[in-house]
């Protein structure tokens, strides 16, 4: 439109051609500024999904997969693909960039436990940014601790050391999964519900098989940086039959959480019986 109002300008001094031509610069304009609301408004309304290869790394490697029933999983991945197109991915190394794969892992975190809002605009949409680091890092909100991740509430930003994000979605069972235990912290359910019969601190480090000193030393907090409901939530995760056993209550409730989970933990019990 508007090379065509240039073009009419210049060789006829046209008024419809000035016309045209403004109308065009600012519709432009207005696409380019607009671009990523239009795409994903597209998207979704498409239903896209992320690529086979993106897919299938996240069937091999993602920790809460098997949560997903068969009839949820096309709604799980086209979430992860708004995820992709909407959030700001900061790479803090040598080379600006960030390893794909975190980003897919990070995206499955964020679409898994934004389940209760199905039809959100996109996963988290109060957390636009993701900060990779290669190792440890200091941040402005706790600048004396090298620590693997963050969630700053304030901002919604989230911050990750990327071996360690990989190593817990990896073994869960062995390294803290601090992908989800951030996540948790950013999702509407987890923060408007309350867990009966919260165990402490201590009593969560020794159901995971350590102590608080060494969980402080491996994320690089103090205690009074870790948040004991995340880290509930997180080991509910890897074997929830076996944290219900163990803390009943608080089990329970977070199964009540999440209504899949709930389902899950009920038909494995009475598998079990």
């Amino acid at each position: 439109m508007a090379l065509s109002g240039y073009v009419l300008y210049t060789s006829h001094r046209s008024s419809i051609g000035v016309f045209l031509l403004f109308t065009g610069v600012i519709l432009g304009a207005a696409t380019l500024i607009m671009k990523k609301e239009i795409n994903l408004w597209a998207q979704k309304r498409a239903g896209a999904l992320p690529n086979r290869k993106e897919i299938d790394f996240l069937e091999r490697t993602f920790a809460l997969d098997k949560y997903i029933p068969p009839h949820l999983k096309k709604n799980f991945y086209q979430r992860v693909n708004l995820f992709l197109l909407d959030k700001e991915i900061i790479a803090q190394n040598k080379n600006k960039k960030v390893h794909h794969p975190v980003v897919l892992i990070c995206g499955a975190y964020a679409a898994f436990m934004d389940q209760e809002h199905p039809h959100r605009r996109v996963p988290l949409p109060d957390s636009p940014v993701y900060v990779f680091y290669d190792h440890p890092f200091p941040s402005p909100e706790i600048q004396d601790q090298l620590h693997i991740s963050e969630y700053h509430q304030m901002d919604g930003a989230f911050l990750f050391s990327i071996p360690h994000l990989m190593k817990g979605n990896e073994a869960p069972d062995q390294y803290l999964n601090i992908a989800l235990y951030e996540t948790v912290k950013a999702t509407p359910v987890a923060k408007k519900t309350n867990i009966k019969d919260m165990p402490t601190l201590e009593e969560l480090c020794a159901y995971g098989g350590y102590t608080l000193t060494k969980l402080e030393k491996y994320m690089g907090l103090t205690h009074d940086h870790i948040d004991p409901a995340a880290l509930a939530i997180t080991l509910f995760f890897i074997e929830p039959s076996r944290f219900i056993r163990t803390f009943p209550a608080a089990g329970k409730s977070i199964a009540q959480m999440f209504p899949i989970m709930y389902e899950y933990t009920g038909k494995s019990e009475s598998k079990s019986q």
